[in-house]
């Protein structure tokens, strides 16, 4: 099946770049999966102008599909298998997809809080096509996560709830922030969860806690994060003691109605698994953290088209396609390894590695999406390489750059012990490619995070593929039109072990 592949990939690149129907047939490596979603993957939009053709695959599997010339990824999903997004190189006459034992579905419980001095003015409706939508092609939340779960998990409404209180006078700053979540979770005191019940938030597997799996507040207002304006909240995830007993926390979002998406994904991320996923940012004085790529860095943001912090709505044109996180945080972080097994990991244990890395946005085959090297001079301490690419969420730029250093080999040093509950200490500093990029016009990241933003090795003109941390330098030797990367990996020994390998022994006397 490689092998035909191979040798179709070009007539079959050719007919999507032509614009011709796609027929194909998607199996489980055996038969025919019937029910496939098939679609074009395309820049994710809040409100999308045109709807993507959709196909599904009938009881032998088989599917046509017309794509647009720009169209060459298609992204492919089942409930129950793993969720794929498949490059033109692959499209042969089968697409195989593996099963997802792990997919289940997550209710959240909305509470929208209006105040007698402000009320909001998103209409539900849009708010929960920004939160679960799942038609392809919308930037929500259940979007979101679906595609980096690799489709593990379905985020469903729960319930919405609307409280109106005068206990809070304008203006609404940070300082009200705690008081507000514990009315609200007074509120709720009593209240059969019901659905909205069904995983546990410390580790996401199946089973009530007596929590919601998720409980977001929402208020009036406009996001801090944007505006830089105290007289603004914040997004927030909070572990919050009861107030009816205090020896039990629940995690609660904390959002005003128009923060972008990017910012309800991050704090989402940190309530899985009570907060077990840290922020990876620093403050001004050391942007070089992980930057773009991560979700829990500036990578919230991708997805950027103008700067306007002083009017909004926002949601349209800023953090509207948010990063994938790096495969340390989805695997070993996010609901402390639930996810661990849809990113295929290799530990290297030699001085030598030479291999495939295949994309991290694809569903789990045989190639190792994720590459560990331990760091010698510090025991827990590693290199992460791993492999991205703009498909999916990942199609969203900053001022619509994009160029040499934008995707391919991204090489981390992580770590774990830096992990904080408290404020975030650097756990990832991500390699640049290509150091001392000048300053681009806004929109850009503040702070220099921008740096960071072409830092990827690949081949090509304008292009970096060699690079080094420390003892460990990799090359990228090759690319291939799946997206695959082949990488040398070479690990110099100890400078203790040099020298006696050096020292001459000496002669022992008669």
């Amino acid at each position: 099946m490689k092998r035909f592949l191979r040798a179709a990939a070009p007539f079959l690149a050719g007919l999507a770049l032509s614009g011709a129907p796609v027929v194909g047939r998607v199996t489980d490596g055996h038969r025919g999966l019937a029910g496939v979603r098939i679609y074009p993957d395309r820049l994710p939009r809040v409100s999308p102008d045109l709807d993507p053709p959709v196909a599904l695959t009938d009881a032998q599997g088989r599917f046509q599909l017309e794509l647009d010339p720009s169209d060459t990824v298609l992204a492919v999903e089942k409930d129950g298998w793993h969720r794929d997004l498949v490059p033109a190189a692959a499209w042969g006459d089968d697409i195989v997809l593996g099963p997802e034992p792990l997919h289940h579905v997550e209710r959240a419980l909305v509470v929208r809080v209006d105040f007698q001095d402000e009320a909001s003015t998103v209409p539900d409706g849009a708010l929960r096509q920004l939160l679960f939508s799942r038609r392809p092609g919308v930037a929500s939340a259940a979007n979101y996560l679906y595609e980096v779960s690799k489709g593990a998990l379905t985020l469903e409404e729960g319930r919405l709830l609307h409280y109106r209180t005068g206990a809070f006078p304008a203006p609404h700053t940070d300082d009200q922030k705690d008081a507000i979540v514990t009315w609200v979770l007074g509120k709720l005191h009593g209240m059969d969860l019901g659905d909205c019940d069904r995983v546990d938030n410390r580790t996401g597997a199946p089973g009530p806690d007596g929590r919601p799996d998720h409980l977001w507040i929402i208020t009036p207002g406009k996001p801090q994060t944007l505006t830089a304006d105290e007289q603004d909240m914040k997004a927030v995830n909070l572990l919050m003691p009861l107030p009816w007993d205090k020896y039990h926390r629940w995690p609660v979002v904390f959002l005003t109605e128009e923060v972008p998406l990017g910012n309800i994904v991050h704090e989402a991320f940190h309530a899985m698994g009570e907060q077990s996923v840290d922020d990876l940012y620093l403050g001004c004085d050391d942007p070089a953290t992980a930057g773009i790529w991560d979700l829990m860095d500036a990578g919230q943001y991708r997805g950027w088209d103008r700067s306007h912090p002083g009017e909004g709505p926002w949601v349209d044109d800023t953090g509207y396609s948010p990063s994938h996180p790096l495969a340390w945080v989805r695997s070993e972080l996010w609901y402390r390894g639930r996810y661990r097994e849809t990113v295929p990991r290799l530990t290297v244990k030699g001085r030598t590695w030479e291999g495939w890395i295949a994309p991290a946005a694809r569903a789990p085959e045989a190639d190792p999406q994720w590459v560990t090297v331990p760091d010698p001079r510090r025991k827990g301490r590693f290199w992460s390489l791993e492999v991205r690419r703009p498909w999916g969420f990942e199609r969203g730029r900053v001022g619509r750059r994009f160029g040499p250093g934008h995707e391919g080999l991204v090489v981390a040093l992580i770590d774990p012990s830096l992990l904080s509950p408290d404020e975030p200490k650097g756990a990832v500093r991500v390699v640049d490619a290509h150091p001392g990029t000048p300053e681009p016009p806004k929109p850009r990241f503040p702070c220099g995070r921008w740096e960071l933003d072409d830092a990827a090795f690949n081949l090509g003109a304008g292009e970096n593929p060699k690079g080094h941390s420390g003892p460990l330098s990799w090359q990228v030797l090759e690319t291939d039109a799946a997206g695959r990367m082949k990488v040398r990996l070479t690990l110099k020994a100890p400078v203790a072990a040099l020298r006696a390998q050096r020292k001459p022994r000496r002669q022992k006397s008669a």
